[in-house]
C-alpha cells in the first residue's frame, strides 16, 4: 500500500494552479497589450496610457469585446485591491516596467504582484 503525503499533494496542486494562472495571465496581458497597439496607441507607451487611465479615469477607449477567457480574468482582477491590479498590469501588460505604473521600488512591485497572484489562485 502506498502512503500519500497530503501536504505534498496540496502543494503540487497549488503549484499547478499557479502555473496555469500565470499562463492565463500571460495570455490576458498579451491580448490587452495587442489591443492597445492595434487601437493607435503605438506612439505612446502602453504603461503611459495605463497611467492616464489611473489618473483621469476613462481614457476614451472604444468598445472592444474581448474573448470569454479574457473577460473571466478581467472579472477576477477587478476584485483585487488597486495595488494588486497595478502590479498585475505592470507585469503582464507592461512587461515588468513597474516604474511607469507608479511603484516606488521593485521590491514593492514584486510584493503586490505575488499577493495578487496568490489572491487569484484562491478564487
Amino acid at each position: 500500500m502506498v502512503k500519500i503525503n497530503v501536504q505534498q499533494l496540496q502543494h503540487q496542486q497549488v503549484t499547478l494552479n499557479m502555473k496555469a494562472l500565470r499562463f492565463g495571465l500571460k495570455r490576458w496581458g498579451n491580448y490587452w497589450a495587442h489591443q492597445e497597439q492595434g487601437q493607435g496607441f503605438a506612439s505612446r507607451s502602453q504603461c503611459d496610457k495605463l497611467g492616464e487611465v489611473i489618473v483621469y479615469g476613462n481614457a476614451g477607449i472604444g468598445e472592444v469585446t474581448p474573448p470569454r477567457e479574457v473577460r473571466q480574468f478581467d472579472v477576477m482582477i477587478e476584485r483585487l485591491t488597486p495595488q494588486c491590479i497595478r502590479a498585475i498590469r505592470a507585469h503582464y501588460i507592461c512587461k515588468g516596467q513597474w516604474a511607469l505604473v507608479g511603484f516606488d521600488s521593485k521590491k514593492s512591485y514584486v510584493y503586490w504582484l505575488r499577493r495578487a497572484e496568490i489572491g487569484l489562485v484562491g478564487k
